[in-house]
């Protein structure tokens, strides 16, 4: 394969790359700036990267970082080019700004060549790992940025004067009411098996598609099955009716000219149907679909990439996703299993404890949601929905839901299970709910 940069030109990086070694030599209070701002890879050329090295070697032992130091570590050879780095630029004043047009001209650089390697790649593998390399330029590192408190200030006066931000809805009450889920943030949504949570996943998923991309990625539902769920959700039909294909002609036509299935089809939603899928993999698809919010039903099936017993692996998967979540701002929504109850706390609410194979979920996520049975006595009776926790705002919040099998729905009710007129009614409960499993298939 050919992997030459040679078509790849980058005058501009030189420029560049000449003004931030030039300040750096000019004013030596402003190195520490820029080795916060920019890194060795960002210099393309060999020359400016290592006399970039050793000035950043030298701040961080404490040294001076001048001219005369430089070289003397550097060598000889570099002397000439270090002096014309001083010549030609004018100031320091403006080496922040310099070093981030160097680090998106790098950036550029790095996937125009990625991208030449991709296009001659000897096979498809081959190709989806480069990809996959592209991504991580764009989004590998997280720069490091540095506020004083009046800047804190400053910004937060800013943002208190702007609109709020667009924050998800959920399209249920209690959730739209006290979460404020936003581009980055990581949430877990456990729930005991066959308890409703892909059901759950794809209500909330379609209405959060109204004004976000959203990428459904299901490592254990086809897409037949969630392809029925949703349209018993949405359409005037039921899912009984569309397993058994009890539908005639008005009722094909009634569908077919439902307003319902025009405004289904327009909202910006995938599903991804995988039977297996790392991290990284999960990335490079979001990253290439552009997906604001992804789902994953669910966490547990991710495959892992690490050695080790089953909760260092998914221990690893968490702090991925959490990573991805951060460098990329794509809100992550991972479906989760909660472990079944002992014969000695079958009657006990569901709590963050009881989320499978490793207490990282818990540490990593901004939000946990937990799901689980009002009455066990009743199969298929309504269900708590609880913010278990909340990073920004109240935690410990429930609100009791019904659910209609037939049209895949959950639907608010009060507390008491009486039928609900409005938003929600909802309030702050002990941990003394009893729960069960249902009989249908998640």
């Amino acid at each position: 394969m050919n992997t030459s940069s040679e078509k790849v030109e980058a005058p501009a990086l030189e420029t560049t790359e000449q003004a931030v070694i030039g300040a750096m030599l000019i004013e030596s209070r402003c190195v520490g700036d820029v080795v916060t701002t920019v890194s060795a890879d960002d210099f393309i050329h060999a020359s400016y990267r290592r006399l970039f090295e050793v000035a950043r070697d030298l701040y961080n032992e404490g040294a001076p970082v001048d001219i005369v130091t430089i070289i003397d570590r550097a060598g000889g050879s570099l002397k000439q080019l270090a002096i014309t780095c001083m010549d030609t630029t004018p100031t320091a004043v403006n080496v922040l700004k310099y070093a981030e047009i160097l680090h998106q001209q790098a950036t550029f650089y790095r996937l125009q060549v990625a991208a030449l390697a991709v296009s001659t790649a000897d096979n498809l593998e081959e190709a989806t790992d480069l990809l996959a390399q592209a991504a991580a330029i764009v989004n590998g590192r997280p720069g490091v940025k540095v506020y004083s408190i009046t800047e804190l200030a400053a910004d937060f006066m800013t943002r208190l004067g702007s609109p709020a931000p667009p924050y998800i809805q959920w399209g249920l009450g209690m959730l739209d009411a006290n979460l404020h889920t936003a581009a980055g943030h990581y949430v877990i949504l456990g729930a005991r098996p066959s308890t409703g949570k892909t059901a759950l996943g794809l209500q909330t998923g379609l209405n959060i598609a109204k004004q976000k991309r959203v990428g459904f990625i299901s490592l254990e539902t086809g897409h037949e099955t969630a392809g029925d769920r949703i349209a018993a959700s949405n359409l005037p039909i039921t899912l009984p009716d569309i397993k058994r294909r009890q539908v005639d002609i008005k009722g094909l036509q009634r569908i077919a000219e439902s307003p319902a299935l025009a405004d289904m089809t327009t909202r910006n939603f995938d599903f991804v149907e995988a039977s297996s899928m790392t991290v990284q993999e999960i990335k490079s698809l979001a990253l290439a679909r552009r997906y604001e919010v992804v789902i994953i039903d669910y966490v547990q099936l991710i495959r892992p990439t690490v050695r080790g017993d089953r909760q260092e692996q998914m221990q690893d998967v968490s702090i991925q996703l959490r990573a991805m979540a951060q460098l990329t701002g794509i809100t992550i929504i991972a479906l989760a299993q909660l472990r079944r109850p002992s014969s000695e706390s079958k009657n006990a609410a569901a709590t963050m404890a009881d989320l499978k194979e490793s207490g990282q979920f818990e540490q990593d996520a901004d939000t946990v949601l937990l799901m689980y049975l009002v009455n066990p006595n009743d199969r298929a009776g309504d269900r708590w929905i609880k913010i278990d926790k909340n990073k920004d705002g109240h935690a410990g919040l429930k609100s009791r839901f019904s659910f209609d099998g037939k049209k895949q729905l959950f639907t608010p009710v009060k507390a008491d299970g009486s039928s609900l007129d409005g938003g929600p009614v909802f309030t702050e409960l002990d941990d003394e709910e009893t729960q069960y499993e249902l009989s249908f298939k998640d």
